[in-house]
């Protein structure tokens, strides 16, 4: 059997990344137990909101990040605009990056996300904190572990991410190419 790309309309293909941008953010509310901690959230939400800000941000503009961060802060029960303190900074920083990013190796690309998980769960846990009016920023062992293991869990879990991100981006139909965009 031989799959044709061309034979799927550009509407259906068009709709793939946000169909799967939505099915992370559902695995995002799925709290994935075990033992050592309570909860393990690896930021699926992040990984491609980092993956489309570097290879296709035209795809989800600032005002789908902005709509996607205020939903995650209804489903987490969080105070409204947290999540957007932090993943529209970010979505903007790697968009700027993206020139540097675009080319580079995967292993680099995997190095950033490294980075920005870190960032953007130290913001995350510094903004709760603030929300809350508990301006004790002391980090208790259970706090410390939950979010190296969530950090953990997205470090590990984003090649697989990416690999599936990178069929969905092969499967767009090419977009119209502008005087300095990058290919």
């Amino acid at each position: 059997m031989n799959l044709n790309l061309k034979n799927i309309p550009n509407a259906l293909q068009l709709a793939a990344p946000y169909a799967l941008l939505m099915l992370m953010f559902v695995l995002d509310n799925i709290y994935l137990s075990w033992t050592a901690v309570s909860e393990i959230r690896p930021g699926f939400t992040l990984m491609a909101i980092f993956y489309w800000a570097i290879y296709r941000p035209t795809l989800f503009p600032p005002l789908i990040i902005f709509i996607i961060s205020l939903a995650m802060d209804i489903a987490n029960g969080s105070a409204l605009g947290l999540h957007c303190l932090v993943l529209l900074p970010i979505y903007l920083f790697i968009r700027r990056q993206r020139r540097f990013l675009y080319e580079q190796p995967f292993f680099v690309v995997w190095l950033g996300y490294l980075a920005v998980t870190c960032a953007a769960n130290a913001a995350l846990w510094l903004l709760v904190r603030i929300s809350q009016y508990s301006f004790d920023f002391t980090l208790n062992y259970s706090t410390l572990t939950a979010i190296l293991y969530d950090i953990a869990a997205g470090v590990f879990l984003f090649p697989v991410v990416a690999m599936l991100l990178y069929f969905i981006h092969k499967m767009l139909p090419q977009m119209n190419m502008r005087a300095g965009d990058i290919k």
